[in-house]
């Protein structure tokens, strides 16, 4: 198959980089997931020239940590999967994830929602089942959580993978009330940004994707009436992935809340 030329600007344009980011980890000697799926599509999506200069300005640490995060999430969706006699997950701004070919053949469901421009490219790499469904919308268009009328709350899972920090924090409260009233009970695994990457945000706003919500940590969210289950600080999980200079550097930093809620992922119950 040649090259797949997109239209993709702005935040959808950023769902090459951690595409880019999984397939650069199958490289690795030792990796933490398989992924040949990633490496296959990246080979016919180009990237732009602001994209290869951020990409190239974060790879070796961004490499690493967007191994952690895939792995992570993998982990959590598993265990979901493996916890519910008929689970439902479904990613939120999915990009190209390839996560239900990784972990999720014995889901009962895995829906797959993001802006109709990234659907329809997902359409010309991966293929539509019933068990596995493409919802073409913005998560902030309500009328998506229609395809999830017939399902138990507790069997749904919602992974919102580098997605939230793009919307201010009155949009994301508004999502987490209609996804509270619409689905109590189901879980919510979600990335938060700490204050502490403020500093990165010109480099976001270059490529046309600022990030716009911060928080100071977890609590954050249970003031949005979230009950937070489990918290992970990318910065602490699996630490013999970096190299072992980073890893001292990591867990002398990781002792500050500053640095530790950095980067977050947050088991969450709504």
């Amino acid at each position: 198959m040649s090259q797949i030329l997109t239209e993709l600007t702005g935040v959808p344009s950023t769902l090459l980089l951690p595409l880019r980011g999984r397939a650069d980890e199958q490289t690795h000697s030792h990796p933490l997931f398989q992924d040949p799926l990633a490496v296959e599509w990246l080979k016919l999506l180009p990237f732009n020239n602001e994209l290869e200069e951020f990409y190239t300005k974060y790879s070796r640490a961004g490499n690493i940590l967007t191994a952690i995060r895939t792995y992570h999430h993998d982990k959590i969706a598993s265990h979901h999967i493996a916890n519910h006699s008929h689970p439902v997950v479904m990613e939120l701004g999915a990009g190209l994830s390839t996560r239900f070919h990784r972990v999720g053949k014995n889901a009962e469901r895995w829906l797959e929602l993001d802006l109709p421009v990234v659907t329809e490219l997902r359409s010309k790499l991966d293929t539509q089942t019933q068990q596995h469904q493409f919802v073409s919308a913005s998560v902030m268009d309500f009328d998506w959580m229609d395809t999830l009328t017939d399902v138990a709350p507790e069997n749904i899972l919602f992974i919102a993978e580098g997605l939230l920090a793009y919307f201010e924090v009155n949009e994301v409260q508004q999502l987490i009330s209609a996804m509270r009233s619409r689905f109590p009970g189901a879980t919510l695994d979600v990335e938060i940004l700490g204050n502490y990457t403020k500093i990165s945000n010109k480099n976001f706003t270059k490529i046309g994707a600022p990030l716009k919500w911060f928080v100071k940590n977890e609590q954050d969210l249970a003031a949005m009436g979230l009950q937070v289950v489990n918290v992970w600080s990318l910065y602490q999980l699996y630490p013999e992935r970096w190299p072992w200079q980073w890893q001292l550097l990591l867990k002398f930093l990781a002792q500050f809340p500053y640095f530790r809620n950095g980067y977050l992922i947050v088991e969450t119950r709504l």
